[in-house]
């Protein structure tokens, strides 16, 4: 190992391979220890029946999806929460008193602030604010990892969740910008209301492009596609992906950008290859 450590804070199994699968397997390969927090076990996620017939709730199916995906992609520590997935925004499940949304943010970020003690990690990652597509349990974990981040050095903040530790760089991962355009484009194409796509429709493509931040890193991943795809595969009850041809995927996939949020990006700064570039 480098002595290079990074943890990824999001919410749901398949956030971390969906998200940002290709630079996980590329700093994996690379000899950094990578740690993920998943707060939830996705229990609301809409899956086809025949997934549950090994696991028998769609939660155990997520959390072995989850496990397979974290095997394919090299991450080394698993924290999970536990929490009820609150669903989409505006739904019932936002209301169910053990989902994530419904937490109190003091409780959240001391589990956060404990695992960041725990694993000292130079790098942590997490959702932008408006949560990539505005899934409340993806604001609950920006938010408060963020407030962790900053707590996580301070000894009189959470001294019960152990010795204090500060991180030294904070990113957020949104959305990525030309997807979600091509996703608004195809939508008209085929006469759909991009505010209401996905197997639910309740993804709203409209929104999430102009909810999309500034990005101040670019990491390049072509070379670690296929490890990603089969990190895919692994969420098979929640991947809808058409095909696509492998050159096709290697011009819209081949990087991946960030927000770097501390220490903060001035405007004209010089754009980021490398999650770990100045650290100590």
């Amino acid at each position: 190992m480098t002595g290079k450590r990074m943890l990824l804070s999001f919410a749901h199994p398949d956030d971390e391979t969906f998200g940002m699968g290709g630079v996980i397997a590329k700093y994996a390969q690379a000899g950094v220890e990578i740690s993920l927090i998943c707060s939830t076990d996705g229990d609301r996620g809409t899956i086809p029946s025949e997934f549950l017939e090994k696991h028998g709730s769609v939660g155990a199916v997520r959390v072995a999806e989850l496990e397979c995906a974290a095997h394919k992609l090299g991450i080394q520590r698993l924290f999970r929460f536990g929490y009820s997935d609150s669903g989409m925004m505006g739904t019932d499940n936002n209301h169910h008193p053990e989902c994530l949304w419904q937490a109190k943010d003091e409780e959240v970020v001391s589990k956060i602030v404990a695992v960041i003690r725990e694993v000292r990690p130079q790098v942590v990652v997490t959702f932008d604010e408006y949560g990539g597509y505005g899934h409340p349990d993806h604001i609950v974990m920006c938010r408060t990892t963020t407030k962790a981040f900053f707590a996580a050095g301070d000894a009189a903040q959470y001294p019960e969740a152990g010795p204090a530790y500060t991180p030294q760089k904070l990113y957020y991962m949104p959305a990525k910008k030309l997807m979600i355009s091509l996703g608004i484009v195809r939508s008209f194409a085929q006469r759909q209301n991009p505010r209401k796509i996905g197997a639910n429709r309740d993804l709203d493509l409209i929104a999430i492009y102009q909810n999309v931040p500034p990005t101040h890193t670019t990491i390049e991943v072509g070379e670690f596609l296929d490890i990603w795809d089969e990190a895919n595969q692994c969420h098979a009850s929640q991947w809808q992906a058409p095909p696509m041809r492998k050159w096709l995927r290697r011009r819209l996939f081949a990087s991946q950008h960030f927000v770097r949020v501390s220490p903060k990006a001035t405007r004209w700064a010089r754009r980021e290859t490398d999650f770990f570039a100045g650290v100590q």
